[in-house]
């Protein structure tokens, strides 16, 4: 059963998986971002398409430091590494031991 929460649906395990999933599949029709001397590089665009965020939580990140760039101008760009340096940062491992998800009453997964 949903609950609200703060005026929003509260998802169950099952919808937000499916929602993880559909973001990824998109994600993978992406074009691939501009390579540089074989290293990734991504603009603004590509960057908030990658990461499903929008432009001002972009720039949060950029200007609390939390996000490396390099900046030409008015145009900001973000090698893949800056971006696997921002993510292992903020990485928790999960913590739930075994591979299958909890049970809903009747049998069924969550």
């Amino acid at each position: 059963m949903a609950k609200k929460l703060n005026g929003e649906k509260e998802l169950c395990d099952r919808e937000l998986l499916e929602k993880i999933l559909s973001i990824v599949e998109r994600q993978e029709k992406l074009p691939s971002p501009v390579h540089e001397g074989g290293n990734r590089l991504y603009d603004n665009k590509s960057l908030m398409e990658k990461l499903n965020i929008k432009d001002k939580y972009l720039k949060k990140l950029r200007d609390n430091g939390y996000l490396g760039y390099s900046r030409e101008g008015d145009k900001y760009w973000y090698t893949q590494e800056d971006v696997d340096r921002f993510l292992r940062r903020f990485h928790y491992e999960a913590f739930a031991i075994g591979d299958e998800l909890p049970k809903q009453e009747g049998g069924s997964y969550v």
